[in-house]
């Protein structure tokens, strides 16, 4: 059998714990470390299906600033981080924009909308 032991930071909850995951053929066999069940859950939906927020900016045009910054509403999966960031480089938006203003509904067919994080009033000039 081929047994390895990872050990990582949970980060559910404020107490930190590091939590030592063992799999066993590509399998999650145990899981300690952690002082909360919110911890047992990170830990399983990191070795099975690791999830990112993905924070970043896109081109705004005519806005008072010349970068919006922006996120996704929910995490994606850490697999689609590149591809996700390689869309945002050919994404723009004009202001006047909200916070909260869904700019792309489903980012890179994650199910998973691209909001504005900062409203920004259209410039003067």
């Amino acid at each position: 059998m081929n047994t390895k032991t990872k050990k990582i930071t949970c980060i559910s909850c404020p107490f930190g714990c590091t939590l030592e995951l063992v799999c066993q053929n590509k399998e999650l066999t145990k899981i300690s470390g952690n002082k909360c069940q919110r911890g047992h859950i990170y830990a399983k939906n990191e070795f099975y299906n690791p999830k990112r927020m993905l924070t970043s900016t896109i081109k705004l045009i005519d806005g008072t600033i010349f970068q919006l910054p922006v996120r996704t509403k929910e995490p994606i999966p850490k697999g689609k981080i590149k591809e996700a960031m390689l869309a945002l480089k050919t994404l723009s938006t004009k202001a006047p924009i909200q916070t909260g203003t869904v700019l792309v509904p489903d980012l890179v067919e994650t199910g998973v909308a691209l909001i504005a994080t900062r409203s920004v009033k259209k410039s003067d000039t």
